[in-house]
């Protein structure tokens, strides 16, 4: 086990994400029996207080199941997709070796919503190109997405495109649009009846929902996107880094904070 190390972040969350890591690699594999408190509490070399926290934040999260009189063992979910970084995500599933399945449905011309209006600088009433995407990790949804593009970007896309690994790689391979920075809200909602359905879930569950619209030079704005995750298959992981004025004052390695709007459904128009 990687040694725990002083700092700001306390030991049960650096237990937690020693943890979680394995879960995700596979090195605790599905159904097998981690240790008990005792032996954690040597290996780590802290109080059972610590560790106790650590495997009830896991069990909480659906990755850890307790057995009265067994142990404790890994859960089926925790053979999750590890951290993804807030990039795209089918790059990044490529980038961590995992093979994903994607299905490409209601593509074409749709009226545009006031959301993708104001995203894309579209003049309301005019047109946008949709399509829903839905990656399946192992044969299970992972996520499902929601995209919109100008007319004049989206109707030079091929089917065959639209399933593209790379797709922001595609746009600037067909449509010579090179994206070069993009903005992205994480927030939380519960699954409606239809997205229950395209994830495999209950409806009312609880889903990650992140919102994306990307641009080109000059702010263009050229795809925007709503993205719903199955809560326990997925968590993202992002860098901070502390300001040089102020000890205690962190913020985001790539861009500081920004407003959130109102949640817009990722399988709406």
């Amino acid at each position: 086990m990687k040694p725990l190390k002083r700092g700001p972040m306390p030991y049960y969350h650096q237990i937690e994400a020693i943890l979680r890591e394995k879960m995700a690699s596979g090195e605790l594999a599905a159904g097998s029996r981690v240790a008990s408190e005792e032996e954690f509490c040597k290996m780590f070399q802290v109080s059972r207080a610590t560790v106790r926290q650590a495997l009830q934040t896991l069990e909480r999260d659906g990755l850890l199941r307790r057995e009265p009189g067994r142990g404790t063992f890994v859960e089926e979910a925790a053979r999750a997709v590890p951290d993804l970084k807030m990039t795209c995500l089918l790059e990044d599933l490529i980038a961590l070796g995992i093979p994903a399945e994607t299905r490409v449905s209601e593509a074409g011309l749709v009226p545009a919503s006031p959301a993708a209006v104001k995203a894309l600088a579209l003049t309301p009433g005019e047109e946008v190109f949709s399509f829903l995407r839905v990656v399946a990790i192992e044969g299970k949804p992972f996520s499902v997405t929601r995209v919109f593009l100008p007319p004049a970007i989206g109707t030079k896309l091929a089917p065959k495109d639209l399933t593209a690994q790379h797709f922001l790689r595609t746009l600037s391979r067909k449509c010579r649009v090179e994206v070069v920075e993009a903005d992205q809200v994480i927030e939380a909602m519960m699954a409606d009846t239809s997205q229950a359905f395209l994830l495999g879930v209950n409806a009312g569950t609880a889903l990650l929902s992140v919102t994306r619209t990307s641009y080109a030079r000059g702010r263009q704005p050229v795809e925007h996107g709503v993205t719903l995750y199955r809560g326990d298959r997925a968590r993202f992981f992002i860098s901070q880094r502390q300001r040089a004025a102020r000890s205690d004052d962190w913020v985001l390695a790539t861009r500081g904070a920004r407003g959130i709007e109102e949640p817009r459904a990722a399988t709406s128009h």
